[in-house]
């Protein structure tokens, strides 16, 4: 009754809900009766991480290409790769929002691509129907590559009999916008260049073997430029009545669309790099320990390449296993992990390296060693006796406190002597989600305290930087005037998304107006560029140890969201979608890197993109929430790249032990 379910490499306890009933047992064990044919010959077992461990035997063997596979081994090869593939449709896409009928999505055509398909000579009559299904046979980690162009030609009337132009006129300059997913090991997606001729290439890296389905949807056909928005900002600089009531002129944003390109769903086959491996560097025990070089980035793309969500169980496989104290009932946590929703669980794996696991961290408590944390501040010499122990706030993922949160544990008393790490994250509620899985796994499950030498701040930016900058500023100088410089501060933080929603967001105009903060005259990237350089500059010259901006998640997706009630009248518009924020994080990059070479960067919108199918959900899914919050799988990793990133930055040498 007190099963374990396993997020990719995280262990959560699921409340125990009682036993299995006898209707259940009976039918899994009529279902093992019957699969125990040859044909199913997988046996799958489950190591404390959660990761898939396979006793076939030498399946990896025969798959060094493609042409050698034959008919009969073709899904048996595909099922041995990655026994929890997912097949096409295993994944929602249009979830019903309400959506404009003007698109463009069948005007495109693909013009080229990167990798042929199946040569026919290579394949036995016998099997022709099953491979030419396949669009492109791709090599493991190649770059993958279409160019899709928009076109105009004439097309045959309703009838039949007489060409016609078609209703919609393709942009001579570009300029359309696309949602890319691929799905089956794994789930990636990927990069889209716009040549500004009505040609776009469309670019991703997959990694793990096996099946995909690639989906290229038009997010929005004729989208404004960026640097337009709001589109109903004040027309002078004076707060008057009359520049609030400007909010009421019908002025509309495009429309999100989510249609399918033409052309789209395709399949493509990824052939490993080297036979009997999945990967170029095999099992993730093979991997180093990620450095933090690995862990930061250095332009809004290279993250891009990094890792990919593995995908690791499905609830449809034979191979899973139940890990619910009632498989036949449904829990929230069951939810919100996929096993009673999508079915599917997945975990982030980088490419070159290895994240900590929950294990790493919490192993020397069994044997002597102690926690991570207290090992990094026995490593940095600090007397943790001497050192006062704060009691641990009840961060509920799901139930926060307000702003507050965190602040009473830094500065509500004072504490001139603390010499230990203070960690202060700045941000809004995403930040708090962050922080509140972080301060999980620095808590000692004995005392459930924070581990002694160890502080965390919460400093919130929700409503935007312009309206929390003072606040922001004055609990970072009251941070100093409590400790000095005796304690090793870090500090971790971004701003994005309410800045996005307030500056950019034609419905959010009286917010502007009311605040007098905010030059809304100016378009909003403009305002998040002056605020952004305010913020780095107090952040740069402040007398931290670390200091990382974390790039802004991938907010208001909607092809592949579920399970909210979408209002039916009301269209998703530009400014709440994952293209603005990238176009932030653009100007991010490009501020930090100009001014504050203290501070480094991570990424937090690459790694939530191919995501949307995993944000935070409740038992009645608000849909603010659900399209902004991501989900437990996401938070663990951001979590663990926290505290990797700190044990790196003040005390590298644990890693080594």
């Amino acid at each position: 009754n007190n099963k374990k379910v396993l997020i990719g490499n995280d262990e959560m306890q699921m409340n125990s809900g009682g036993s299995s009933g006898n209707h259940t047992r009976r039918f899994r064990q009529v279902m093992q009766n019957e699969m125990t044919s040859k044909k199913y010959s997988i046996i799958t077992g489950r190591n404390f991480d959660g990761e898939s461990s396979s006793s076939i035997s030498n399946a990896n063997n025969n798959t060094s290409s493609f042409s050698q596979a034959t008919e009969q081994n073709r899904s048996r090869i595909h099922h041995a790769l990655n026994p929890f593939a997912l097949l096409p449709g295993d994944l929602p896409g249009y979830t019903g929002w309400a959506r404009p009928e003007q698109t463009l999505a069948g005007y495109f055509d693909i013009e080229r691509s990167s990798h042929p398909g199946p040569i026919a000579r290579d394949i036995p009559s016998s099997s022709t129907q099953q491979y030419t299904k396949y669009h492109s046979v791709v090599k493991s980690e190649d770059k993958f590559s279409l160019l899709i162009t928009c076109n105009n030609d004439k097309i045959l009337d309703s009838n039949r009999e007489s060409l016609v132009e078609p209703p919609y006129l393709c942009p001579e300059e570009g300029g359309s916008l696309f949602y890319l997913r691929a799905y089956g090991p794994s789930v990636i997606s990927g990069n889209i260049i716009d040549h500004h001729n009505r040609s776009y290439s469309v670019e991703m890296y997959p990694v793990d073997p096996g099946e995909y389905t690639v989906e290229l949807v038009v997010t929005f056909s004729s989208p404004l430029n960026f640097d337009d928005l709001p589109i109903n900002r004040a027309k002078s600089v004076a707060k008057t009545q009359s520049s609030l009531e400007y909010e009421n002129e019908e002025e509309v944003e495009p429309g999100f669309e989510g249609y399918m390109v033409a052309g789209f769903p395709l399949l493509i086959w990824v052939d490993p790099l080297f036979p009997g491996k999945s990967s170029k560097q095999g099992s993730v025990d093979e991997k180093p320990l990620c450095n933090i070089t690995q862990l930061t980035d250095s332009s809004p793309l290279s993250s891009l390449s990094k890792g990919h969500w593995q995908v690791i169980d499905h609830v449809a496989r034979f191979s899973h296993q139940p890990l619910t104290p009632d498989e036949s009932g449904v829990t929230l946590d069951g939810y919100r992990m996929g096993l009673n929703s999508v079915g599917v669980r997945m975990q982030y794996t980088f490419e070159d390296c290895e994240l900590l696991r929950i294990r790493d961290i919490f192993d020397g408590m069994t044997n002597g060693t102690g926690h991570i944390i207290e090992r990094c501040l026995d490593n940095l010499n600090y007397d943790r006796s001497n050192i006062t122990n704060f009691s641990r706030h009840d961060f509920d993922i799901e139930k926060q406190n307000n702003g507050t949160v965190g602040l009473d544990l830094a500065i509500g008393r004072r504490v001139d002597s603390f010499n230990g790490i203070h960690i202060i994250f700045i941000g809004d509620s995403v930040m708090k989600l962050e922080m509140g899985f972080f301060t999980k796994l620095v808590t000692d499950p004995r005392s459930r305290s924070i581990f002694q030498g160890l502080k965390i701040s919460f400093l919130e930016t929700n409503g935007g930087i312009h309206a929390t900058m003072a606040n922001v500023t004055s609990k970072l100088n009251a941070i100093l005037e409590n400790e000095g410089n005796q304690s090793k501060k870090v500090i971790l933080f971004n701003t994005g998304l309410h800045d996005v929603d307030i500056l950019c967001s034609s419905i959010r105009s009286r917010s502007r107006g009311s605040k007098e903060e905010i030059n809304d005259t100016k378009a909003c990237v403009d305002l998040y560029r002056e605020a952004l350089e305010d913020l780095t500059r107090v952040i740069d010259a402040y007398p931290a140890q670390i200091k990382i901006f974390r790039s802004t998640t991938a907010g208001w997706q909607k092809y592949g969201n579920y399970g909210f009630s979408w209002p039916a009248t009301s269209i998703q518009p530009l400014s709440r979608s994952p293209h603005v924020v990238h176009y932030f994080n653009e100007i991010a990059y490009s501020t930090i890197q100009k001014c504050c070479s203290t501070i480094s960067i991570a990424d937090g919108y690459w790694i939530t993109l191919p995501r949307p199918d995993h944000t935070q959900t409740s038992d009645t899914n608000q849909i603010g929430k659900h399209l902004v919050h991501p989900g437990y799988e996401i938070l663990s990793v951001f979590a663990r790249r926290w505290l990797m990133t700190i044990i790196c930055g003040l005390c590298s040498g644990v890693l080594a032990e």
